[in-house]
């Protein structure tokens, strides 16, 4: 009896953490990123969950883009799982985040463990989408002395189409463009949301490719589709470009400044993928400016800096005010 009551109570601790880390998953992918890791902080103590833990923890970080947080529990990631090819995936965005923000010497100087750690991420488990889009986005994003070569991408691009097909047509999209092909890459997402229209990910990304071909009205309408979307992120950032092509098209600005201001009142302080608060000011004072209201723009000008002290467009936008 005292046997099956052991086996009951492991069985049981068990299937406990694994909806713990479910839950985790879940929150993160809502941005819920303080109650994960407080569920995280927790199985991570758990010898049987320490690793995927771990794993989460580093995207955690990552998402934050807390580079620091994120290499030091990617290190540890590594040494309880390493077999695991998302423990490698993460522990390489952390690196290329610290590559980001390092000067060019001590990011070449980890450019050879980025790509070693992505390249063990898919050798481990080659249906791993993640990794092969962070290699892509490497190759077709990085100068050539570093390694960027849109040739290669291409060819990743043709790996990772049996894959993911959706995934695979984006980046293509991006290496037209990358080609000065930006009726191609359009064609290539359009073809896209005729397939899948709820591709906000595609959307996104053609008006971005109108917007810099100057097609400010039709970079509008593909925005506009993506505001009632209940996925906070995407109907933000359509909230944003919307007010940037009306300050870039130099049109109906006080519309610009009324969904900056709304943008401005619902973006979180902290959000990958989203301008932060500082920008939004930036571009309000833009907006303003246009409109000829001087001291309004001044006041956005200095809030952009006051949020963000290394906003240089902020201050050479002040500097450029006329005087009262």
């Amino acid at each position: 009896m005292k046997a099956i009551l052991a086996l009951a109570a492991v069985v049981f601790a068990a299937v406990a953490a694994a909806t713990d880390l479910d839950q985790a998953r879940t929150l993160i992918e809502a941005n819920r990123l303080d109650e994960a890791r407080a569920i995280l902080d927790r199985t991570v103590k758990d010898p049987a969950e320490r690793g995927e833990s771990l794993v989460l923890l580093t995207r955690l970080a990552n998402i934050k883009e807390d580079y620091e947080t994120g290499l030091e529990f990617g290190k540890q990631a590594l040494k309880a799982v390493p077999a695991s090819s998302d423990a490698h995936y993460e522990y390489a965005v952390a690196l290329r985040t610290k590559m980001s923000r390092a000067s060019k010497l001590k990011a070449m100087m980890l450019l050879g463990d980025y790509k070693d750690e992505l390249a063990a991420a898919i050798r481990l488990d080659a249906k791993n989408v993640k990794p092969r889009l962070e290699q892509i986005g490497f190759l077709l994003s990085a100068p050539g002395i570093a390694g960027g070569d849109v040739t290669k991408a291409r060819a990743r691009i043709e790996e990772l189409k049996p894959l993911d097909w959706r995934s695979a047509t984006k980046m293509e999209a991006q290496a037209l463009r990358k080609e000065g092909n930006p009726e191609g890459a359009m064609t290539a997402l359009r073809g896209l949301l005729a397939k899948t229209a709820d591709d906000y990910e595609a959307r996104m990304s053609l008006g971005m490719t109108l917007q810099e071909l100057k097609r400010y009205k039709e970079a509008e309408e593909e925005f506009a589709r993506l505001l009632p979307v209940t996925a906070d992120q995407w109907s933000l950032a359509a909230t944003y470009q919307i007010a940037r092509t009306h300050i870039l098209g130099r049109y109906e600005q006080s519309k610009a400044v009324e969904l900056l201001l709304d943008y401005i009142a619902r973006v979180p302080d902290k959000s990958a993928g989203l301008a932060p608060k500082s920008a939004a000011y930036w571009r309000l004072g833009n907006s303003y400016e246009q409109l000829a209201q001087v001291a309004k723009a001044r006041e956005a000008y200095e809030k952009a800096i006051a949020l963000d002290a290394g906003n240089d467009e902020a201050k050479k936008a002040l500097r450029a005010l006329p005087k009262e």
